[in-house]
């Protein structure tokens, strides 16, 4: 939309609203004031009407009342005229009038629903007495032409200045929109790239000022081009030495950064495992003082339940004696007997043999507990002067060698496990790390196995690096949990049913990698569960040592 069309449509907006605003004031006011005369006359003619034909209803002389009627009836304005006497008797009528004069006529607004009659009545009274009323039409078509003549003459007055006013605005907006297109015009070729500009700035209104300052703007942009043109040309010349000293210095930056990734990455594993060592050594400190505060008591429960056996093994001797002297004796063997019946005897030596077996035997598992706790918290007091060089190969089947496999879970050894180097550390701990770990994947596997008719595989393979020996135990078991994969580690921590297994396994396992300064990671999913175990490579000059 053009600022001269704009200009156009704002100043006939505003006419528009003044013009309707006016034009609504005026029309109303002139309705209001014709039908208000139009009122005031029809009451007045009313009340003279009623007065002048008071006597003649009075008298009943509808020959006088007849020629009033007559008389008023000839104004051209007036419809009818009707006098009636009590209970509504028509005295005279004269015109077209309703068939029934009554209250009705009255609830029309004549103004709002244009009736062409406009209706009134006036009482005839006498000391307050109503002896009749005269009614009397008025013929408003006359007064509905005026209006609406008043409503076209406006109309027509509206469109008319409605016209003068867009025309005189477009002159309006031609006058100031010229100057504006001499400015976009310019504006235009300043984006194409011209420079050469020379506008009229003739006068002393705005857009002569805006004029001004376009082309001052015009010619400070060509003093600035040039100026940018020189600037160019150095900075040119200058990037071609930089380019060199940027790329040198993104190197350094980069390489900076590579080695700030890996010191934080190195930073992180530090500590974690600083962490998890330290817990793992409060762990070891706390099972030794409870290892050591139930150990005692354990004895003793213990010592006592093979005193019981003892005890029980002896009373039950000393009733067969008895009984055999009293049946030699006759001393009342039948009251004896069924006294035993009634007291189970016979069953009570069962029982309660039955119950110390179970007694010892809990006492047993409490008894392994305590003794691999302080198996855990005893640290290894080996040191890296006594290692040796162990073949991996041999270390892994020792370790198979102590694990009951089911008939449903089937390890396989990957050939590649013979060709990796030596293994550098203490034989026995390997053996039972290796045991440890494979010993947990056998348990993952065999409990997918209950529902199902395939085997479950455990696959032992390795790699080797720089330095170091990575064993991989892979298994298709269930997997570790998400929220419980941080706590494997864990003393006592166990997915087996109660009485199948103490959670220590991956424990032990976590220390001997820690004494070997190797590293373990556990990777899990619902498909089975991949350990990783990491152990340095063995000097090269030292023979590979036999696992006893």
């Amino acid at each position: 939309m053009s600022f001269r069309l704009k200009t156009i449509l704002g100043i006939a907006s505003i006419e528009a609203i003044l013009l309707a605003i006016l034009l609504s004031l005026t029309l109303n006011y002139l309705e209001t004031t014709n039908y208000k005369g139009l009122e005031q006359r029809a009451s007045s003619t009313a009340a003279l009407f009623a007065t002048s034909v008071k006597n003649a209803v009075l008298s009943y002389d509808l020959a006088t009342i007849h020629a009033f009627t007559s008389e008023l009836k000839s104004n051209p304005d007036i419809v009818y005229v009707a006098v009636v006497g009590e209970n509504n008797q028509p005295l005279s009528i004269q015109g077209q009038a309703p068939a029934q004069l009554n209250a009705a006529l009255f609830q029309l607004d004549n103004h709002q629903t244009n009736e062409k009659i406009y209706h009134i009545k006036q009482d005839i009274k006498a000391s307050d007495i109503v002896f009749g009323s005269v009614w009397i039409g008025f013929d408003l078509s006359q007064l509905h032409q005026q209006i609406a003549d008043a409503q076209h003459w406006s109309t027509l007055i509206v469109i008319g200045e409605m016209s003068l006013v867009a025309l005189f605005s477009y002159v309006l907006g031609a006058y100031l929109t010229r100057r504006l297109s001499e400015l976009k015009n310019a504006a235009d070729q300043i984006a194409s790239g011209h420079r050469d500009i020379d506008l009229s700035t003739k006068g002393e209104d705005e857009l002569a000022s805006v004029s001004k300052a376009f082309q001052n703007m015009v010619e400070n942009l060509k003093l600035s081009e040039s100026q940018m043109h020189i600037y160019q040309q150095q900075l040119l010349s200058a990037n071609e030495s930089l380019e060199y000293k940027v790329s040198a210095r993104t190197e350094d930056l980069l390489r900076s950064n590579r080695e700030l990734r890996d010191t934080n990455a190195t930073l992180k594993s530090t500590q974690a495992k600083l962490i998890e060592t330290e817990k793992m050594a409060s762990i070891g400190t706390m099972a030794a003082g409870v290892a050591h505060e139930i150990n005692n008591p354990i004895a003793a429960v213990k010592s006592n339940l093979q005193s019981c056996f003892e005890y029980l093994e002896t009373y039950h001797k000393w009733i067969e004696q008895a009984e055999q002297i009293i049946e030699q004796k006759g001393a009342a063997p039948a009251e004896l007997q069924q006294w035993k019946q009634a007291q189970f005897v016979d069953y009570l030596h069962d029982d309660f043999n039955d119950s110390l077996k179970d007694a010892e035997t809990c006492v047993n598992r409490v008894a392994k507990i305590v003794s691999a706790l302080q198996h855990y918290s005893q640290h290894n007091e080996d040191s890296p002067q006594h290692f040796t060089a162990v073949d991996l190969f041999i270390a892994l089947d020792k370790a198979l060698n102590q694990i009951s496999l089911p008939i449903n879970v089937q390890v396989t050894i990957n050939p590649s496990i013979a060709k990796q180097p030596a293994i550098w550390g203490l034989a026995d701990e390997l053996k039972t790390l290796f045991e440890q770990v494979i010993k947990n994947a056998v348990q993952a596997c065999s409990r997918v196995q209950s529902s199902t008719q395939n085997h479950s595989n455990v696959t032992i393979y390795a790699q080797t690096d720089d330095n170091r020996v990575h064993v991989m135990i892979q298994d298709t078991g269930p997997g570790i949990p998400e929220n419980e994969s941080n706590r494997v580690y864990d003393p006592f921590y166990t997915t087996l049913p109660v009485g199948e297994g103490m959670g220590l396994g991956l424990t032990y396992a976590y220390d001997i990698v820690r004494l070997h300064q190797g590293d373990i990671d556990i990777q899990s999913t619902a498909q089975g569960t991949c350990v990783t175990v990491s152990l340095p490579i063995a000097k090269a000059h030292l023979d590979v040592a036999n696992i006893d």
